[in-house]
């Protein structure tokens, strides 16, 4: 086992795709938890999607009272440009949550922004800071958003995880060029904020672990 911040970049970037995954997702898991907020991340608008279908099962299953799809980057989806948010709103209103339970943030347009302004928008709709938070993103992008979440929303809050997974097969998922892009890009944005001190080392736990000399 060796530490993120003790592996060079090159190396990290070198492994299979496999292990790569498994640095990127090993021990992610819904962890049953219940909440008054599901953060709702945003992303380019077929990750976009999952996340929203993954948040309308949430909501649905009786576990999160308010959802806050968070993202202002704007994309074009079915003839419009609309924000991750609002093509998330969209899908979580098709999907049955009522309109009462959405609260749409439009600004943010970092994974730390989804944080911050996600938490002034739960503090503008509740006028307090809720007891605990639910964050619902893509299964690649969950390790690095809870170590955020942990970092910059406020300490009262009880942080817990959902995880959205790829609609299609896994095996189908990591053939595919544009899904080994955003593996990397996973890496190097988690490595980068360990490296500048942003948020706790991680133990790397892949099967073959990288080795720390360059």
């Amino acid at each position: 086992m060796a530490k993120l911040s003790e592996i060079p970049l090159e190396r990290l970037l070198s492994l299979s795709w496999e292990e790569k995954w498994e640095i990127c997702c090993g021990g992610v898991r819904d962890e049953g938890e219940s909440a008054e907020v599901a953060l709702l991340l945003g992303s380019l608008p077929e990750r976009a999607v999952e996340r929203a279908l993954a948040a309308a099962k949430l909501y649905h299953a009786g576990r999160a009272g308010l959802i806050i799809p968070t993202g202002g980057p704007l994309w074009e989806y079915e003839g419009r440009h609309l924000t991750e948010a609002q093509i998330m709103q969209r899908v979580l209103l098709t999907e049955g949550v009522p309109p009462s339970a959405i609260v749409p943030e439009d600004e943010a347009r970092t994974t730390e922004e989804n944080m911050i302004y996600g938490a002034l928008q739960m503090y503008r709709t509740f006028q307090r800071i809720p007891d605990s938070v639910i964050i619902v993103t893509s299964v690649t992008h969950m390790k690095r958003s809870i170590a955020l979440a942990r970092a910059l929303l406020p300490r009262k809050i009880r942080v817990s995880m959902y995880p959205a997974y790829p609609l299609t097969d896994h095996e189908t998922w990591m053939r595919q060029e544009e899904n080994q892009k955003h593996l990397d890009s996973s890496l190097r944005f988690h490595k980068a904020l360990v490296d500048r001190g942003d948020v706790e080392d991680i133990t790397i736990t892949a099967r073959s672990t990288p080795s720390t000399s360059s």
